[in-house]
């Protein structure tokens, strides 16, 4: 992941402790943009477990979240090492 890279989605480099929705550049839903969330591990675990139970109206869409939480851990765990 390099930082800047907005793709498919927005880049991921430097997640943590960001604010969500404020990539420049990507064009975000309103509810992420508004949500006044800001990415932790916790908030990370939620949101890919279930992104609608954390933001409603998100455009993730058809990304409908992962159940499995050791998976979801080792995602959020390779999210945090990268700056």
């Amino acid at each position: 992941m390099k930082p800047h890279d907005n793709r498919l989605g927005p880049t991921l480099a430097g997640i943590i402790g960001r604010k969500a929705g404020t990539i420049e550049g990507f064009a975000f839903s309103d509810s992420l943009r508004n949500s006044g969330l800001v990415w932790d591990e916790l908030t990370l675990d939620k949101f890919i477990e279930n992104p609608d139970a954390v933001v409603l109206g998100h455009r993730m869409k058809p990304f409908g979240g992962v159940l499995d939480p050791a998976l979801r851990a080792a995602i959020v765990q390779y999210l945090v090492k990268v700056p």
